[in-house]
């Protein structure tokens, strides 16, 4: 299965090798950028768990910072993923699943409750909504 969202547009263009449009199912995983999110999650175990001495927060905001830069290149030069909004709206959910895993902004109480709390409620709606959203 092809990363880019296949829009009715993309089907009605004789150009174009998509042959139906991507249901809501199929948009929803095409706008998680899991490949991200893993290696997040994968450094984000390492840091942590890691017995030494150093500023961790430090090194988690310089990581978050150079995944976020790297999910839009990923999308469009490893996905071939050509969509500007799918490529915004992908990079923005790497963003909010950082702030439910954790790390360079657990200090952040918004409304008096943790970061990790308020983007899990966030990642929920934006994960269901984004779909209806963006159709490609």
């Amino acid at each position: 299965m092809a990363r880019e969202i296949a829009s009715l547009s993309d089907v009605q263009n004789p150009q174009n090798p998509a042959s139906t449009t991507n249901d809501f199912k199929d948009r929803l995983v095409k706008l998680i950028p899991s490949e991200i999110i893993t290696a997040y999650t994968t450094i984000f175990g390492l840091i942590t768990g890691a017995a030494i001495a150093g500023n961790k927060t430090q090194l988690l905001l310089i990581v978050f910072v150079l995944l976020l830069l790297l999910t839009p290149l990923y999308l469009y030069f490893i996905s071939n993923v050509k969509k500007p909004g799918q490529i915004v709206f992908t990079t923005v959910a790497f963003a909010i699943w950082v702030s439910v895993i954790g790390g360079p902004f657990d200090s952040f109480k918004p409304l008096g409750f943790p970061l990790s709390f308020i983007g899990s409620i966030v990642l929920i709606f934006y994960t269901l909504l984004i779909p209806f959203v963006y159709k490609g």
